[in-house]
């Protein structure tokens, strides 16, 4: 019998960036397969991309003001767990922040907006695939979430959001750039908010 896999306490950078490289690389060939390199140019359109981005800022900006004003009335507090205490490990390494915020937010939008939404979208219609993908979403944070309702359905919702910005843009700089502010503004919290000891 298999012993189950222990989350580390620590990782290095270039292993979380391998790891967000792997869901940029399993997006592109499901759109590939499923959608075509057009489809998958199309995401990055230069057309309108200062509008997009200023928008999914905003929105971003919007979510982690609410996470953080639910945090300081007491309503929500941040789980002590292996994820949460990885994440400040990672956010207090040079770059951190920048590869929590950045990274993710380009892989995670690459695949669940761009490839899962834009691909579900196409079977089911867009409501339903924004539900489907949204619970999909929020089931990926459940762990480092874990014991935190209110916590769940602010990822849901975020999720929502994501795709929303997603499907009426047709492109991914909106959604992108609500993860990478969101993740940079919590990320910067975590980090302030229990500063951890010099090694």
């Amino acid at each position: 019998m298999n012993q189950p896999t222990e989350i580390p306490d620590d990782l290095p950078l270039g292993t979380v960036w391998k790891s967000f490289a792997f869901l940029a690389a399993a997006a592109a060939l499901l759109m590939l397969l499923f959608q075509g390199p057009e489809y998958m140019r199309n995401l990055w359109s230069l057309d309108h991309v200062l509008q997009e981005a200023a928008a999914g800022a905003g929105a971003g900006i919007v979510f982690a003001a609410v996470v953080l004003g639910l945090y300081a009335v007491s309503a929500i507090k941040l789980p002590d767990n292996v994820y949460i205490r990885l994440i400040e490990r990672l956010a207090a390494k040079k770059y951190g922040l920048f590869t929590i915020a950045v990274g993710a937010g380009v892989s995670e939008e690459f695949l669940f907006r761009g490839a899962l939404l834009g691909m579900t979208a196409g079977f089911t219609g867009e409501t339903p695939a924004l539900l489907l993908i949204s619970l999909l979403f929020m089931a990926l944070h459940i762990p480092q979430y874990k014991g935190s309702i209110l916590i769940h359905v602010i990822v849901f919702m975020m999720g929502v959001v994501l795709g929303l910005l997603f499907l009426r843009t047709e492109a991914l700089w909106a959604p992108v750039a609500a993860h990478a502010v969101y993740n940079a503004v919590l990320t910067w919290f975590m980090k302030k908010r229990k500063p951890l000891e010099e090694s």
